[in-house]
């Protein structure tokens, strides 16, 4: 603008919303390009510190580039329009050169690269590459926009410099929640970074429209406070920016890696968290808008305001324990429900903002202020780039070394007062710095000094770290920490690179290994015999793929946890090697407290420990296995679901031997039904065949193969003696009992995940990541898998083809309620074939059918009547075969009368024939009896009989009978999960079926 024209009143404003657009757009690349780099990296704390350095790091690179340049420059927001034009093309380009550069890593690079460190300098450095040109055209944009503006407006340099701070931190803010909120769950990552590109191109057009009239460059101000020492004055504020940089990444990861003990380490806190830090820094910039050019010394605010940021900091350490007791309220008072975990993050949002926004408010007043005191110092409009420069190094600086030194070394209590230190003695060396060239008195200064030694030393005895709350996983146990009166305490703590590792003891002699507060196993460590529930999955795991496979030489574990798996495993002297992968060294170092249960983890010299990501180490050691372990912590926990989608099943054949097994262990708590369906058919589209266990009641194993059908199982394997005496404890040292945990195969198991749901969790479409939080909140358990073994219809028998075990084979195993139904349903079976009594509950119902059915008495409703005869068929029938059923419910023995009412009589058929396996008799019966009388009405005796109609039709393989029996009954009854799956379960697979005409066998 020309000398003396009148400037429209519209720029400003419209030149800070603009801006306001390019910081959402910049933070929503920052939290998807987290979850890209998550993928390569291997886990999401590596991905989140690779993502802020590179991306302060390119910003401070265009941001310098920017300050050399932009006095050559006539237009410099027609600059700033090219340059969002090129940020939104980069961004558009973003996916396809990801996967072209991951693809060459894991099939050319990484296979090709003479060693380890090889492959992490070309993993480290491409991933860097792939954000850095994006994050240096960033970093030219706000001193691009910032001196354009102030060459346009010509009046009040600082209110300019604070609102565009502002503005640009505030959309930012937004970015990150939208990113996270709206466009990953609406239109994946892919969909996200072009919707970024779009926003970019907006503002680009926008940028050209402000731009249409040309620049008059800023005249360099004269020195006022420091003129005679203009040099020493710049190298002193570019310092002190730097180092603010540093505390204020440092800061922020160390809040980070403190609410996720708290709150829990899943992708939404995480994205609460940085909005909550990065709109406090859009208050500080707003708070300082309109008072920075009245400040006579900036210098001087900008210590105070730097000494004002460490005693929040410091502040919010002795908060921070409180934390756990407020969160803890806070969930005793919501309910599980989605409304209440909505209130949740609310929660989360407010937490976070009490703890990390004084601080963050007081760190967005110092670019502004050391701007401003550069300028006035003789630095131009260069200086704007400059200082952006030094800050975002600072950051760089900040952020590796929070990650990969503060927080190992020191933990992050004093991780964090060492930051805040940082900014205490900054701020001094401001006070004295200005103290000296105005030449007052030290009086404040003399203050400052004692009160910043005072917070201190006061922080240090009164900010309580408690390893009892930090490892209590108060978001899940709605419980502030453990007591030790209680029996519980903590017997390790360690603060990794990656999480805090803590393992537990509790009264019943149970050792437990929690990652970030989330108890991730158990092992029992009293010599009685009696295992913790998690001991029966960590040994199954190991024991099933050695059992399928006929003769396993090497094996690979993905996840150390509690070191078990792999100690199971080196009990079996076929293998030759068997390689553990874990990112988080401190997991291996604490699980040494199991002592003898996982020993061989640690002596064995077949057994070795790898501290790598599984992709990498795959890809980067070209090796193939006989047997390859996943047991990764649950989905809900950021970037653990990327080992749960199919991009990764479709990485792992290439690294099974032939006839190579992979073994997948899902957590069937705190997930649902629709989400482990995600998990089978990511599987299902890049393995051939699979079979399924149940280890206790909540877990299960899929163990799949590539290449073939999974074989049947080879007992030989049980004849190794360490391998037998490991299995002994836990009741599954025969294949019978082995056998017994087992749901079925891809051929009958893959229409029931169809049933639950027709989507497939991703990298890119992460389904698992978004919504297994809310899952976990809302404490919901894939009830149609884990009630599958225990349904009230043999299910697994006629759809899967296994028949049931003989009862004398299978031990009552406390850790599988399986194994006590089927104990129970023996019983029962006997008792009522006998007459023999009964204690307990069974005892009432079987003394009532004797009464009612077996001596032909009136006593009352005939619907409760049928229903306790269901009731009493759904928890015996499906368990036994028919001989073991003779003369219960095959020619019942204790029914001594023959006059029973039409109705009763008909139940007692269809329970026969369903006894017997007579499919064609079943569907008859249960059809007849859907239509008999107003008995039948009960919705639940209805839904039954049903149910029992459409096995029964498909035992006798009339598949189109299923759909019909949906078509006219099915309509008439409201079934509610699981019922509701198994009936489209049963029509999906009679379609299977009717395609493929294929008989149903039993084997």
């Amino acid at each position: 603008m020309v000398s003396g024209e009148r400037k429209p009143r519209w720029l400003g404003p419209a030149a800070l919303f603009v801006f306001a657009l390019s910081g959402c757009s910049g933070l929503i690349y920052q939290s998807i390009w987290s979850q890209y780099l998550g993928l390569y990296l291997g886990h999401a704390a590596y991905a989140q510190s690779l993502v802020l350095a590179i991306y302060m790091g390119g910003m401070a690179v265009g941001a310098w580039w920017a300050s050399r340049r932009s006095d050559h420059w006539r237009n410099l927001l027609r600059n700033y329009a090219l340059i969002e034009l090129a940020i939104g093309i980069a961004a558009a380009l973003f996916h396809p050169t990801y996967v072209g550069l991951t693809s060459f890593a894991y099939d050319t690079a990484f296979p090709g690269l003479p060693g380890n460190w090889a492959v992490q300098t070309f993993k480290w450095s491409s991933g860097a590459l792939l954000i850095l040109p994006q994050s240096i055209l960033l970093g030219m944009t706000f001193p691009l926009m910032s001196s354009g503006l102030m060459r346009r407006l010509r009046s009040g340099d600082g209110a300019i410099l604070g609102g565009l701070y502002f503005t640009n931190s505030f959309g930012a803010a937004i970015g990150a929640l939208f990113a996270t909120f709206v466009l990953l769950p609406a239109i994946g990552m892919p969909g996200a970074m072009r919707f970024g590109a779009v926003l970019n191109i907006v503002v680009a057009l926008a940028a050209f429209l402000l731009s249409r009239q040309p620049e008059t460059a800023l005249p360099a101000p004269p020195s006022k406070s420091m003129q005679g020492d203009r040099a020493g004055a710049t190298r002193f504020l570019l310092a002190a920016t730097f180092v603010t940089g540093a505390t204020s990444f440092v800061y922020e990861i160390g809040w980070v890696r403190m609410l996720s003990l708290v709150f829990g380490s899943t992708v939404h806190t995480f994205e609460l968290m940085l909005a909550a830090f990065i709109g406090g820094l859009a208050l500080g910039g707003l708070w300082i808008r309109r008072r920075i050019d009245g400040f006579a010394a900036p210098i001087r605010v900008g210590g105070w305001v730097q000494i004002l940021m460490g005693l929040a900091a410091l502040l919010s350490l002795v908060l921070y324990d409180h934390a756990f007791d407020w969160v803890a309220w806070f969930l005793g008072a919501l309910s599980h429900t989605d409304s209440g975990y909505s209130l949740y993050n609310t929660v989360t949002a407010a937490v976070s903002l009490l703890l990390m926004a004084p601080a963050a408010f007081f760190a967005g007043m110092t670019l502004p202020l050391f701007t401003m005191s550069l300028m006035r110092a003789g630095g131009g409009e260069a200086a704007v780039g400059r200082i952006y420069a030094a800050n975002t190094v600072g950051a760089i600086i900040g952020v590796f070394a929070a990650v990969h030194l503060l927080i190992p070394v020191l933990g992050m209590k004093l991780a964090m007062i060492a930051a805040a230190a940082g900014d205490l003695t900054l701020g001094l060396a401001l006070l004295r710095r200005e103290g000296n060239a105005s030449r007052s008195v030290d009086n404040p200064y003399l203050g400052a000094l004692v009160l910043c030694g005072a917070a201190l030393a006061a922080t240090m005895l009164l900010a309580r770290f408690d390893p009892a709350a930090m490892a209590g996983g108060v978001y899940r146990t709605s419980v502030a920490r453990f007591s030790e009166t209680q029996g519980k305490q903590v017997l390790y703590y360690r603060d990794g690179k990656t999480a805090s590792v803590a393992v537990l003891a509790t009264a019943n002699q149970i050792r437990a290994i929690a990652t970030n507060g989330k108890i991730d196993a158990g092992i029992r460590m009293a010599d009685d015999d009696k295992p913790a529930m998690d001991e029966i999955t960590m040994a199954m795991a190991a024991a099933v793929p050695l059992l399928h496979h006929p003769n396993p030489r090497t094996a690979a574990v993905i996840g150390f946890g509690s070191g078990m798996s792999t100690h199971t495993m080196l009990g079996d002297p076929r293998l030759e090697r068997v390689d553990t992968i874990e990112i988080e060294p401190a997991m291996i170092e604490g699980a040494r407290a199991f002592g003898k249960h996982v020993e061989r983890a640690y002596t064995d010299p077949r057994s070795h420990i790898h501290i790598e990501d599984a992709r990498t180490y795959f890809a980067a050691n070209r090796s193939r296995y006989d047997i390859i372990l996943s047991e990764p912590s649950n989905p809900w926990v950021s970037g653990v679901a990327s080992l749960f989608s199919r991009e990764f099943y479709a990485f792992i054949p290439h690294h099974l031997a032939p006839g190579g097994l992979y073994v997948q262990w899902v957590q069937l708590y705190e997930i649902n039904d629709e989400l482990v369906a995600s998990i089978a058919n990511a599987l299902s589209q890049n393995f051939s065949d699979y079979r399924i266990y149940l280890t206790y009641n909540s877990d299960m194993l899929i163990v799949a193969r590539a290449d073939g059908m999974v074989e049947d199982l080879h007992p030989e394997a049980l004849e190794a003696p360490d391998l037998k005496a490991s299995l002994q404890r836990l009741d599954i040292a025969t294949v019978p009992e082995i056998f017994a945990h087992q749901l079925g195969d891809r051929r009958s198991l893959q229409t029931l995940f169809g049933a639950f749901s027709s989507r497939s969790n991703s990298d890119y479409y992460p389904i698992l990541s978004l919504e297994a939080p809310r899952a976990r909140f809302t404490r919901q358990m894939a009830q149609g898998i884990a009630n599958l073994a225990s349904a009230d219809l043999p299910y697994r028998e006629v759809l899967g083809g296994l028949m049931p075990p003989r009862v004398q084979d299978i031990a009552d195993s406390p850790s599988y309620a399986y194994t006590g139904a089927l104990h129970r349903a023996q019983h029962v079976v006997e008792a009522l074939r006998s007459g023999a009594t009964l204690a307990g509950a069974d005892d009432i119902a079987l003394a009532y059918l004797r009464e009612t059915v077996g001596e032909c008495r009136d006593v009352g409703d005939p619907a409760i009547v049928l229903s306790s005869l269901v009731d009493l068929a759904s928890r015996t029938v499906p368990y036994l075969d028919p001989a073991a059923l003779q003369g219960a419910w095959i020619e019942p023995a204790w029914i001594h009368c023959t006059a029973q009412p039409a109705n009763v009589q008909a139940m007692l058929d269809v329970i026969a024939a369903l006894a017997r396996r007579d499919g064609k008799a079943l569907q008859m019966d249960a059809t007849a009896l859907l239509a008999a009388d107003a008995a039948i009405r009960a919705p639940g005796l209805r839904e039954w009989l049903l149910r029992a109609a459409m096995l029964g039709a498909i035992k006798a393989g009339d598949y189109a009978a299923v759909e019909q029996l949906e078509q006219s009954a099915g309509r008439t009854i409201t079934s509610t999960p699981p019922d509701l799956w198994y009936r489209i379960w049963m029509r999906n697979f009679a379609r299977q079926k009717s395609a493929t005409s294929a008989p149903v066998t039993l084997h």
